[in-house]
């Protein structure tokens, strides 16, 4: 039997499902009402290295967000990391430098991060990358979140939507 969410309508009255299958032929429009805050948006996408994150949630929100926003308005970056040894987290650590003073944050009224990484939820770390060749690192998640957002970028996490 096949499973009709909306069998009712808000009257309380049934609706009859059809038996025929139902085509819908046009372009998807969004509501007459729809809002969307008008300031200037900053999504920045997390990545790890080596993480193909293409079609993700973060770039499907930038792609609906620039049917509403200019350039000026919406920015859009992928930033790559990895922190497995003490030399790649010395060498995160200036590159997110670099990453704050590039984004000014009184641009930006609405500041949202993504962040993807490879991890077993259920294990309570969070991958950070990989030491040489040899066996990976992982960290507990308030020190990856240091590491991560560490310096200048974290002010910009204190008032960003996560």
């Amino acid at each position: 039997m096949p499973y009709f969410p909306f069998t009712q309508t808000v009257q309380g009255n049934i609706v009859l499902a059809s038996n025929e299958p139902t085509f819908i032929n046009s372009m998807c429009k969004r509501a007459s009402k729809s809002q969307v805050c008008g300031g200037p948006i900053l999504i920045i996408h997390f990545i790890y290295t080596g993480l193909n994150a293409r079609g993700g949630v973060p770039c499907v929100l930038n792609m609906a967000l620039e049917e509403y926003y200019s350039e000026n308005n919406l920015c859009y970056l992928e930033v790559v990391f990895d922190f497995g040894t003490h030399h790649k987290l010395c060498l995160w650590r200036s590159e997110a430098e670099s990453l704050a003073a590039m984004i000014s944050e009184d641009i930006f009224q609405q500041k949202i991060f993504y962040i993807s990484i490879h991890s077993k939820v259920t294990c309570s770390d969070l991958f950070a990358g990989k030491e040489g060749d040899r066996s990976d690192v992982a960290v507990r998640p308030e020190e990856f979140m240091n590491y991560l957002f560490s310096g200048s970028l974290q002010p910009l996490l204190e008032e960003s939507t996560t």
